[in-house]
């Protein structure tokens, strides 16, 4: 029986999960592959409890399920009850557990890109949970702007060294969630969106003179870390990258 992993989220077609994982799959010579599962809010439950049938190794999830997934799975890790936000569910038996790959994933990017002092995270889902997280750790003073704050923006960029756009702002477009002026050199930019790559915000702020990176390394970082829960066994990086390269390329 071919095993089967999904992605869970809403408006999804633009995921470079399924070229990862399923590269991945061949890679280790494993049967079984990785799907899009585009379901909206009333569908969930069904989709996170259908996890549980044979052949089902679990599910990645994304925008706008990782907090409500956290209700609808038999236990959590760790890092997903500090958090309340899951990316992982892994099935282990008849049960499901939820985990946070992206956590660990942020942190590694963020320590790539440098120290920082005072953050700015654009967004208050899921993602933008695990990228606060992983800030309080490294010391850093973070402000989180939503929908409803969006005017003090440029105020709080002008004291920042650091802003993260963990919303959806710009996936599939050239629209970026940050006027090209609020940008500058000591401003360093991540930006988790990945498609298209680089992103119109990561292009302005090199164009600034700012240090920018965009979210193909988290993706990828938080998607060996998945398929490592999966199957119990260490994933074939190499081959990860080189699948999400060719997907970005070709998109």
């Amino acid at each position: 029986m071919t095993a089967i992993a999904v992605l869970l989220g809403h408006r999804i077609g633009y995921s470079a999960s399924p070229a990862i994982h399923n590269a991945a799959f061949a890679a280790l010579d494993i049967d079984a592959r990785y799907e899009l599962a585009d379901v909206d809010a009333a569908a969930l439950p069904a989709a996170i409890d259908a996890l549980r049938g044979d052949g089902r190794l679990g599910a990645n999830v994304t925008q706008p399920h990782k907090l409500a997934a956290c209700d609808l799975v038999d236990a959590l890790a760790p890092e997903v009850e500090r958090l309340g936000a899951a990316n992982t569910i892994v099935r282990s038996g008849d049960r499901l557990v939820a985990h946070n790959t992206d956590f660990a994933a942020l942190a590694a990017e963020l320590r790539a890109l440098g120290g920082f002092q005072r953050a700015v995270v654009l967004g208050a889902g899921g993602a933008s949970r695990a990228v606060v997280a992983a800030l309080g750790d490294a010391g850093a003073e973070v402000s989180v702007v939503d929908r409803a704050s969006w005017d003090r923006l440029p105020g709080l960029l002008a004291g920042a060294d650091l802003v993260v756009n963990a919303t959806p702002i710009g996936t599939a477009s050239d629209e970026s969630p940050i006027p090209a002026g609020l940008l500058r050199t000591d401003l360093a930019v991540l930006d988790l969106v990945y498609r298209p790559s680089p992103t119109r915000l990561v292009r302005d702020a090199r164009r600034a003179g700012a240090t920018a990176a965009g979210g193909a390394g988290m993706l990828l970082r938080q998607a060996v870390a998945s398929f490592a829960l999966w199957t119990r066994r260490e994933a074939p990086v190499d081959e990860m990258r080189a699948a999400l390269e060719r997907e970005l390329t070709d998109a």
